[in-house]
């Protein structure tokens, strides 16, 4: 019986290649093509430029972007060996949420960027915080735009997607996508370097975020007293170099008095703080110059690794992420040149005036 099967086998692929070597070359190529494509690891014609087997490297750089019906998201996940992921969502359910619901986007942490979370970030739910990495709807590498927000199944949270240094980096929610369009039959998965432990509160625009901080607290209360709190909540995007609580009082101290007691002066200092555009860590390059709200230039120097706003404002604390833009922490308050001319001539008038009542005391 087996004998016979085999026998038949034969004969039929005997047939198969008599009926190509017997079709015109154009048909030829076409059933090389289609051969080719049921089984990519074979060449895909007599007259391809390689005369050598492909490697299974190529063959899954060819792949990766093809849709996989035998695959979900998870499947998928654990087939590129993001093993860490796969065990968190199994672990929260959400395996079980994008695996038989809908159509996602899985921006998906690689196994080392799990390992390098900080420590201040471990009290957050894992099911939050893996929640935020997955967005409602298929998006492709091809559908992103600069500032395209893509709400995520985390309650009224947005996935914020940028494209920086002319198509050259891409992220999502500041963390850089290093590979794209991995394909299931229920979404499409992108990695990421980083995992994204910054989350917003529902409704948490840049000042509501600012507000939760205890570090910011000088600054909350000068953006109130400059009136700023109607345009920070705004659409944006912005980006907001802040500055700690520790960098206003590296100010003298007359000098924030002035400040306080003028308040469109004030106000000219903190929109100097703030950025049009929503600019990740990940997009911020050596040379370049952002447009302030106040209407100057805002200089960024990188130097060993640290990212330098103007002339000594280093940044502390990158990237923490608001519904309307990103915010960074900074170690020194910036003041605009405008503004730094009139502060130098009223301090040096207080100055004067501060010598005269101490002359006229030892009279």
């Amino acid at each position: 019986m087996w004998t016979e099967i085999v026998t038949l086998l034969c004969v039929l692929y005997s047939m198969e290649a008599v009926f190509m070597i017997t079709l015109p070359s154009v048909e030829v190529e076409k059933k090389l093509e289609e051969l080719g494509k049921r089984k990519p690891y074979l060449m895909q014609s007599p007259n391809h430029a390689s005369s050598t087997l492909k490697n299974l490297t190529d063959v899954e750089k060819e792949l990766h972007g093809q849709a996989n019906e035998a695959k979900n998201l998870v499947d998928l996940a654990e087939s590129l060996n993001l093993t860490t992921l796969v065990k968190a969502l199994e672990q929260t359910g959400l395996d079980n949420i994008i695996d038989h619901e809908g159509k996602y986007t899985l921006f998906a942490p690689t196994n080392e960027a799990f390992l390098n979370i900080p420590k201040w970030a471990k009290d957050i739910p894992l099911k939050e915080l893996l929640s935020f990495h997955i967005a409602r709807g298929l998006i492709h590498s091809s559908d992103i735009h600069n500032d395209l927000l893509a709400r995520s199944i985390l309650s009224k949270r947005d996935i914020r997607l940028n494209i920086y240094k002319n198509g050259g980096v891409v992220t999502a929610n500041g963390s850089p996508i290093t590979s794209a369009d991995y394909t299931a039959h229920n979404g499409v998965l992108h990695i990421i370097d980083r995992v994204v432990v910054s989350i917003y509160q529902r409704g948490g625009t840049i000042v509501k975020q600012l507000a939760r901080c205890s570090a910011f607290k000088s600054l909350t209360k000068l953006i109130a007293i400059a009136g700023l709190n109607d345009a920070l909540h705004a659409k944006g995007p912005f980006t907001l170099f802040a500055p700690s609580d520790e960098a206003f009082a590296k100010v003298p101290a007359d000098c924030m008095k002035h400040l306080v007691d003028n308040p469109e002066m004030l106000r000219q200092v903190l929109v100097y703080h703030v950025a049009h555009g929503s600019w990740f860590s990940a997009g911020l390059e050596d040379g370049m110059s952002l447009d302030s709200l106040q209407d100057s230039k805002l200089s960024v120097t990188i130097k060993e690794g640290s990212v330098v706003i103007g002339d000594k404002a280093k940044v502390t604390a990158p990237d923490a992420i608001g519904s309307n833009g990103v915010i960074h922490s900074i170690d020194t308050v910036l003041i605009p040149p405008s503004v730094e001319k009139q502060l130098a001539k009223i301090m040096a008038k207080t100055a004067k005036k501060q010598k005269k009542l101490i002359g006229s005391n030892k009279d």
